[in-house]
């Protein structure tokens, strides 16, 4: 843990200082305002907020978020202080049924590098009414530091279509993926307009993305005829995988909807296909969340990294395991945990030393909320050959009570 994480997670804890009163201080119709006034008048600090339902989001645009080394800078760190603080004062002297809140702070210079805190209002209120400790205050909130595949992938496609427009000598070997037009139009004739874009988030790294254009060229004279189907300027589509971690060339895949089967010019349902993909992104392209966000989500996502911390932290397991990945979700009141645990020193006991510890996790979060609002868990071992294992509600409550033995759900 870090100086300056520690240093954010004490400036957040401060709020337990705050004066309490019985009318709140501000108003569920001047949340909002109060919490741009407030960063305004105390810190200079310019944010903007939105609110979804019972989510809180507030956005804050900073020069330099991070430094040479790609890591939080001081500065960047105390604004974010500053925010947080404030946020914590309106929603806790407020009348406004918040229960979720994210604060993101986006870098102006860095396209698509933000810091992300999430975190459970109900859980302000605890940690300053002493029911939580500051530790247990400090491990429910969720923190990402992370480059937006979403944000930095539409710069890249933006960028593509404009070495496309500008005939810029790199992109000559890719031209062709942008069917018809440059295999049926005359050089230096094409320009495509891209008239609107969406985006899912498919994975940390990676972005799906549907974009429309329009289309202009004049065809070669072999290719006259294209005009009834083609006329200049009309409607195209593509579908672009990107990925970030692919630095070089984030640009993954591009699937035009328009091919040539070798007999005829066929296309592709790309919209349909867009749908198929579930969006695993809670923050929008523009610093906000994308939708309201619930408690369930909040605890299948706490969940996950609290089970990275305990491989990390446990003495016993830390030296034993290496947590690869862990993914939490939530649907139709089953919540779902995908990890990939690898052991340092493998032996017929590791599945129940991975599957138990992350049973009591799960179980101890739930207890701790006194969250009882779904059927079940599902834990899913994504290493090759791994195994799943299914627990009711009331069968993960006798697991944490002891009366559930790990070896006789193995």
């Amino acid at each position: 843990m870090t100086v300056r994480w520690l240093k954010l997670s004490l400036i957040l804890f401060l709020l337990i200082s705050a004066e309490a009163c019985d009318k709140p201080t501000y108003s569920k119709e001047k949340a909002t305002e109060s919490i741009i006034n407030l960063c305004k008048n105390e810190y200079h600090l310019d944010v903007s907020v939105k609110i979804i339902d019972s989510t809180l989001g507030v956005l804050i645009p900073i020069e330099g978020l991070v430094d040479q080394d790609l890591k939080l800078n001081r500065e960047a760190g105390e604004k974010i202080e500053d925010v947080a603080l404030s946020i914590h004062r309106v929603t806790m002297s407020s009348d406004s049924p918040l229960e979720i809140y994210t604060l993101v702070a986006k870098d102006t210079k860095s396209i698509g590098a933000e810091f992300v805190l999430t975190g459970n209002i109900y859980d302000v209120v605890r940690v300053r009414l002493l029911d939580i400790s500051r530790g247990e205050y400090h491990k429910r909130i969720l923190r990402d530091f992370r480059f937006n595949p979403a944000v930095a992938g539409e710069a890249k496609i933006q960028e593509l279509f404009a070495a496309l427009n500008n005939d810029a000598d790199f992109i000559q070997n890719i031209k062709l993926l942008f069917y018809p037009i440059y295999s049926i139009g005359k050089s230096g004739s094409q320009k495509i307009d891209m008239i609107e874009i969406l985006s899912k988030e498919i994975s940390p790294q990676e972005a799906l993305f549907y974009v429309k254009t329009r289309e202009f060229y004049d065809p070669m004279p072999e290719f006259e005829a294209y005009r009834a189907i083609f006329p200049p300027g009309f409607s195209n589509e593509y579908l672009m995988l990107i990925n970030m971690s692919m630095f070089a060339s984030p640009i993954k895949e591009i699937v035009p909807k328009y091919f040539y089967s070798g007999t005829e010019i066929r296309q592709r349902n790309l919209q349909e296909t867009f749908d198929q993909y579930r969006d695993q992104g809670y923050i929008g392209t523009d610093g906000f969340p994308k939708r309201k966000l619930a408690l369930d989500w909040f605890l299948s996502q706490q969940i996950a990294r609290r089970i990275k911390m305990l491989f990390a932290e446990d003495k016993k397991l830390s030296g034993r395991f290496v947590v690869n990945d862990s993914q939490g979700s939530s649907e139709n009141k089953v919540f779902r945990f995908r990890f990939s645990i690898s052991s340092n020193k493998p032996s017929t006991e590791d599945n129940q030393a991975i599957f138990s510890g992350i049973l009591k996790v799960a179980a101890m979060v739930f207890h701790r909320y006194s969250f009882e609002d779904f059927k079940g868990i599902e834990l899913s071992d994504e290493r090759p050959g791994g195994e799943k294992i299914y627990l009711s509600r009331d069968d993960l409550e006798k697991f944490r009570r002891n009366q559930i033995k790990i070896k006789d759900l193995i």
